[in-house]
């Protein structure tokens, strides 16, 4: 069975330490989407350093993942990042949470992704090799991550 094709873009999160409010800081150093097809989704991903991201788990989902990725021991990776997934309509523009975790451990360039989204038609899980972009800049992606040759796509 072919792998469901998925590409995963990764930007440098420009308002990273910045406040938002008193106390309050944007603590994601990088922003993201993820997209799949067949059917076509697009997904928004944050990734906080791992502890910070850690924290926030509060549905029974969210504490699976956490338990899951602290038996695999990712909480132990050098710089490991993590994610929550959020389904993103770009026509109404509306965010709903997805059951669902995005991990990138950017020393070995290892990009893991799991979706479980039935509503919008995926369920699946990736393990990819994230490429550093090389050019760079305002919305310009600083990694990717892709199972599909994007220069073939329209």
């Amino acid at each position: 069975m072919k792998e469901r094709e998925i590409a995963v873009r990764g930007f440098v999160n420009e308002k990273f330490g910045s406040t938002y409010g008193k106390g309050l800081f944007h603590r994601a150093i990088y922003n993201g989407s993820v997209e799949v097809r067949n059917p076509y989704a697009k997904y928004l991903i944050d990734f906080f350093e791992f502890d910070r991201w850690d924290i926030t788990a509060r549905s029974p989902e969210q504490l699976g993942w956490s338990k899951k990725l602290h038996q695999a021991n990712i909480h132990n990776a050098p710089e490991a990042l993590a994610s929550w997934i959020q389904h993103y309509d770009p026509v109404t523009k509306v965010k709903t949470l997805a059951d669902g975790v995005c991990v990138y451990l950017p020393l070995t360039q290892e990009l893991y992704v799991s979706i479980n989204d039935p509503e919008h038609g995926v369920s699946d899980e990736w393990s990819l090799l994230t490429k550093n972009c090389t050019k760079t800049g305002v919305n310009k992606p600083i990694f990717i991550a892709t199972n599909v040759d994007l220069s073939l796509t329209n």
